[in-house]
């Protein structure tokens, strides 16, 4: 298998570290990390394309997002996210379980190595999820529009529906990717989303997102260290 590269931005790694973008040891210790673990990495992802029916939010009552099969999703911001919608890509993807190993053996050498090799592997699953969300948004017809990756966990969205996208994408068979029974993923450097594409314009009722749209303005975590800044 080629080995898949994925961009590593310092920056993100020293923001999800806590620290100042100016911080200098933590640059260090970041990058320090990144150098101990860039070999560790074994990216692996899958992806399934089904259509779905979107019901906005409406007198009170829950948003819902309803996928051909009939798994539905109820989540009043995932739905205001997808309104306009045809279809959706469900993906999951991970660093592998060798970078877990990587974390753990630096986190024995030293608290802070452990909290930058966290931090390091936080910035490259975003990252390759970026890179696999450029590659498939390529694959699409000019006549459809896209939405960026929203994530079970993210505003409204139970975390518990990560279950129905392990289910539909076969993860532990597929990637090797598992859910503990307290709902946390292994290898914990995984993520799972969903990518809304809508059928032209005449469907759209809601402003495209800038192609800088992350998750944090969905999310309703308006204080959480980890929050992006508007650019």
């Amino acid at each position: 298998m080629a080995q898949v590269k994925i961009p590593f931005d310092e920056k993100e790694a020293v923001r999800y570290f806590g620290a100042q973008k100016d911080d200098r040891e933590a640059a260090r210790l970041v990058d320090e990390a990144f150098i101990a673990l860039r070999n560790e990495v074994q990216p692996r992802a899958v992806k399934r394309r089904l259509s779905c029916r979107v019901t906005p939010p409406c007198d009170g009552g829950m948003g819902r997002v309803e996928l051909e099969g009939g798994t539905v999703f109820e989540s009043s911001q995932l739905a205001n996210h997808l309104l306009g919608c045809l279809e959706v890509i469900l993906f999951g993807a991970t660093l592998g379980s060798r970078f877990d190993i990587g974390i753990r053996r630096l986190s024995l050498q030293r608290i802070a190595y452990g909290a930058a090799a966290q931090a390091v592997g936080a910035a490259l699953i975003e990252s390759y999820c970026d890179k696999l969300e450029e590659e498939w948004k390529g694959e699409l017809s000019a006549e459809f529009t896209y939405r960026s990756r929203f994530s079970p966990g993210y505003g409204d969205w139970p975390l518990t529906d990560q279950e129905k996208i392990f289910r539909l994408l076969e993860l532990p068979k597929k990637i090797g990717l598992t859910l503990t029974a307290g709902g946390l993923m292994a290898p914990i450097k995984s993520v799972t989303a969903v990518i809304g594409i809508n059928h032209g314009l005449q469907n759209e009722t809601r402003k495209e997102p800038d192609a800088r749209h992350s998750s944090c303005n969905a999310c309703m975590a308006l204080n959480c260290p980890f929050r992006k800044e508007e650019p």
